[in-house]
């Protein structure tokens, strides 16, 4: 069973309305502390949710968001290397939320007007249910900035085993030579 339009439409207002009220609740409550990513980040989410529903990069509603969502990934690896920030909770799920949307986006772009397909199938629930689920989890990491589907913790022990290998490599490359 996939989400209809109507439906479709106030859950992609609320959705909206979420990233507002993460951004809110974030500024109210690190206002007066010297870490401001947070809010950052959720300012980033704000507004790219509510401009990807104004501005068009294309006709195709689902590459408009694809667009949005890969641009949104760009902004925030551009901030995180420029102020360079660590790692945090909140921005391992944005990250991981957005290239997850951006694939079901495409697939269901593919689907619809690439290949033309105008009977629903198990794609259409997966993308109805998907995006909304992985929203508002972006939503709620913004809001507590916890590791609660232990997401951070898996970011970083993969990152340490990237590290360590990375390390082992190099020398074993430099005794070869």
């Amino acid at each position: 069973m996939y989400i209809s339009d109507v439906v479709g439409s106030l859950i992609g207002s609320f959705i909206e309305w979420g990233f507002l009220m993460a951004f809110l609740c974030n500024l109210v409550t690190h206002i007066n502390k010297p870490d401001k990513r947070l809010v950052i980040l959720a300012f980033i989410m704000m507004v790219s949710y509510f401009l990807s529903g104004i501005f068009n990069f294309s006709v195709y509603s689902y590459m408009n968001w694809f667009y949005f969502d890969l641009l949104t990934i760009t902004v925030i690896f551009s901030w995180g290397y420029f102020a360079k920030n660590s790692y945090f909770c909140a921005l391992y799920y944005a990250i991981l939320g957005l290239f997850l949307n951006s694939l079901l986006m495409l697939s269901i772009y593919v689907d619809i007007v690439l290949l033309e397909n105008r009977t629903p199938w198990g794609l259409w629930s997966i993308y109805s249910f998907g995006v909304n689920i992985i929203d508002i989890t972006m939503i709620i990491a913004l809001i507590t900035n916890r590791d609660f589907l232990f997401i951070f913790k898996l970011g970083k022990a993969i990152e340490s085993k990237v590290i360590f290998f990375s390390k082992e490599f190099s020398k074993s490359g430099a005794n070869v030579s």
